[in-house]
């Protein structure tokens, strides 16, 4: 034998690094996966809760009179202009704790307050909407329907906000019908 000879025995203390070495990597790329995964699975939460919280409140605007107070404020925008879908712009906007602190019949908006304050902390979601009224040219001009954006807006777990946007038409029944007494404008 001669003492050149290597030993296929084991293995150097250079290949047991480096397979540590691409363990490691393996590992950190799988938690960092797990991160993005529970960050992403907290954010579509927060979406389905926006979406049902605005769906609520869309509902419940069936239930209240055409005229009522909450779908009564004017606003200076178009729903094209930049500001229409910004919360931050007050401009005709209504923020649903406003809405129910203000409304002193039976509670309009009482599916979506307690929605609201169930998932937790209360600045969690911020929800709000504006009113577009639309007049129709066959009726000499005559408002028939609001068009209103519902928003909800809740922190991304990225950092920022995040919004989602429903809309909602609001028809006057009595109006399109002819008939002063319809139900639904009681």
């Amino acid at each position: 034998m001669s003492p050149s000879r290597v030993s296929p025995r084991g293995s150097t203390l250079i290949e047991a690094m480096a397979a540590l070495a691409v363990f490691t990597i393996g590992i950190i790329g799988i938690m960092d996966m797990n991160l993005l995964a529970s960050q992403q699975n907290s954010l579509a939460r927060s979406r389905t809760v926006a979406s049902k919280i605005a769906r609520d409140v869309a509902d419940s605007f069936e239930r209240i009179p055409f005229n009522h107070a909450i779908l009564s404020v004017p606003t200076g925008l178009h729903q094209d202009d930049s500001g229409f879908a910004d919360m931050d712009n007050t401009d005709g906007l209504v923020k649903l704790e406003d809405a129910i602190a203000q409304t002193t019949e039976r509670p309009l908006l009482g599916a979506a307050d307690a929605m609201f304050s169930a998932e937790g902390d209360r600045s969690f979601y911020q929800v709000a909407w504006r009113v577009l009224p639309v007049a129709n040219p066959d009726r000499f001009g005559q408002v028939d329907q609001k068009r209103i954006l519902i928003m909800v807006r809740f922190p991304s777990p990225g950092g920022g906000m995040v919004q989602v946007n429903t809309w909602a038409i609001r028809y006057n029944v009595g109006l399109i019908t002819g008939d002063p007494n319809t139900a639904l404008e009681l």
